[in-house]
Parts: structure tokens; C-alpha cells; sequence
């Protein structure tokens, strides 16, 4: 009977042991993944600002705007590991603004860049924990600040319905000795999609 006892307090023990070490491993990756959204967020929250820098420095310098982009890392600390998650935010750019009223003075000559962003999380051991994405806009000019950040593109209002002050780049000429000015607005209204010589499908 002790014997048998003792079996039995040794199995509960077991079983008991066995729960939390279960428990311990869940809460382990629930905080993982928990982090690995916060990496996520954080590098696609960063990413567009970026992107910004680097299309204004390539318009400053006359170079493609739409040139492609090199990923862009970055690493999350997880106790003593300094990288223990990884994320990998890949950059696809391509001209937009459709629908949108431009200022195409040639001081001006506005545009905008659609910003495609996909973050890959992985751990230290290379296994994806998370993938998340983002769509950005950015609107560019031929001179200073060459690129400024619109906004995400559900919300970023990328074709206003009217040339109200505060909404469009508004261009006027000045005399510099007289003080008398002119407008010098050229508006330019970006289609809804590019012309296409297929036919609809049947």
C-alpha cells in the first residue's frame, strides 16, 4: 500500500510539474509574439520616415526616386539576447497619385510615391513570427524638402476635390521691386488608372 502510495503522490507530482512547465512555455510565447508585434509596428512606424530621407536625398542629387531600396533591418533585444527577434522591412515603390490635383509648375513639379512596406519578424533561430504590412504615401517636389510624408494611404486624402487654400501647392509670381504678384499655378489631374489596350474579360 505504501509502495502504491507513494506511485500515486509521484504521478500527481508529475502531472502537476508537467502543467506548469506547459504554462511556463505559453506565457513564454505568448510575450514572444507579444514583442515580435511590437517589433513589427515599431519598423513599420519607422520605415516611412526613412523612405522619405532617402527619396529626397536621391531628387536632391537628380538621381531615380523609384529606384529600388535595400531592406531595412533592425533588431529586438530579449533579456541578454540583443537580437532576439529580427525584422526584415522590404521597400516597394511606384508612382501614384491617382485621382490627385498636382502643382505642375515646373518650380514645382509635384508627384507622389506610393510606399508598399512588408515586415517580416523572426526569431533567433530564423522562424517568421510575425508579417506585417503597410501602404504609405509621400508627396515629392523639384526642389527643398523634395519629399514629404502624406500619410498612410487609407487616410493620407490623396485627391482633394477642390484647389482650397491649405489643400494644394499654390505658385505666385512677385515683383520684386513693385510688389505686384500673378498666379502661377499649373494644375494637373492624375487619371484613376493608366490607360490599357486589353479587353475586358468576357
Amino acid at each position: 500500500m505504501t509502495i502504491l502510495r507513494a506511485l500515486f503522490f509521484a504521478a500527481i507530482a508529475a502531472a502537476i510539474a508537467q502543467s506548469f512547465a506547459a504554462l511556463a512555455l505559453s506565457l513564454a510565447r505568448t510575450a514572444s509574439l507579444h514583442a515580435a508585434r511590437g517589433s513589427a509596428r515599431d519598423a513599420l512606424g519607422a520605415a516611412p520616415v526613412v523612405v522619405q530621407q532617402i527619396v529626397a536625398s536621391r531628387l536632391a542629387l537628380g538621381s531615380d526616386p523609384l529606384a529600388a531600396i535595400a531592406p531595412i533591418v533592425g533588431c529586438t533585444a530579449i533579456g541578454a539576447n540583443a537580437c532576439a527577434l529580427r525584422a526584415t522591412t522590404t521597400v516597394v515603390l511606384q508612382a501614384s497619385g491617382a485621382g490627385a490635383i498636382l502643382q505642375d509648375n515646373a518650380g514645382v513639379d509635384e508627384a507622389r510615391v506610393a510606399i508598399s512596406l512588408r515586415s517580416v519578424v523572426t526569431d533567433s533561430t530564423g522562424r517568421t513570427v510575425v508579417v506585417a504590412n503597410r501602404n504609405a504615401l509621400l508627396r515629392t517636389f523639384a526642389r527643398p524638402p523634395y519629399a514629404s510624408y502624406e500619410g498612410d494611404v487609407e487616410s493620407s486624402g490623396i485627391a482633394p476635390s477642390s484647389t482650397a487654400a491649405g489643400t494644394l501647392v499654390d505658385v505666385r509670381y512677385e515683383n520684386v521691386t513693385s510688389g505686384a504678384s500673378m498666379p502661377g499655378n499649373i494644375w494637373r489631374s492624375s487619371t484613376a488608372a493608366p490607360a490599357s489596350a486589353a479587353p475586358w474579360p468576357q
